[in-house]
């Protein structure tokens, strides 16, 4: 998971875009674009019309039926086609995981920016010694000490 040269040229900002779009392999393309069509309804309905082909064709006996009852050689085919398709949909997952977990530690760092604004706001728009955040109480502290910010919130003095 690499991000090339040529992906901020393409236009995309987001971290995760930019691992998506950017250094993928041609096997990590290959994968998204496999399983993605695996999971449409254009591959279930053109599978299921070669599958009703196939045992039509057999049934009726059209070219002396080279798969007769119970249709042992499109078993086969199944069987690789789910040994082909298992790996390339893990591929694809763990390329997702990966999507998601920089997308979250990007909200993350965008969710803390958030906050030293609204911190920085809270000091320009209130009179020094303001007890509205202090009054929010223990949790707010909890906030902000998992935020790694400098502790605004304080008791309020007697």
């Amino acid at each position: 998971m690499r991000a090339g040269p040529d992906a901020r040229a393409s236009g995309d900002r987001h971290p995760a875009n930019l691992l998506r779009h950017g250094g993928a392999t041609l096997g990590e393309r290959v994968a998204d674009r496999v399983t993605a069509s695996f999971g449409s309804w254009a591959f279930i309905l053109a599978q299921s019309a070669a599958i009703v082909v196939w045992i039509a064709a057999n049934v009726v006996g059209v070219l002396r039926a080279w798969d007769p009852y119970p249709f042992i050689l499109l078993n086969l085919l199944f069987s690789t086609q789910a040994a082909y398709a298992a790996p390339l949909i893990l591929l694809s997952q763990n390329r997702q995981a990966e999507r998601d977990r920089v997308k979250a530690e990007h909200d993350y760092a965008v969710n803390q920016l958030a906050l030293q604004f609204l911190l920085a706001w809270h000091d320009d728009t209130h009179p020094p010694g303001c007890t509205c955040v202090a009054d929010l109480g223990p949790e707010a502290e909890r906030l902000l000490a998992v935020t790694h910010l400098p502790a605004l919130v304080t008791t309020p003095p007697p």
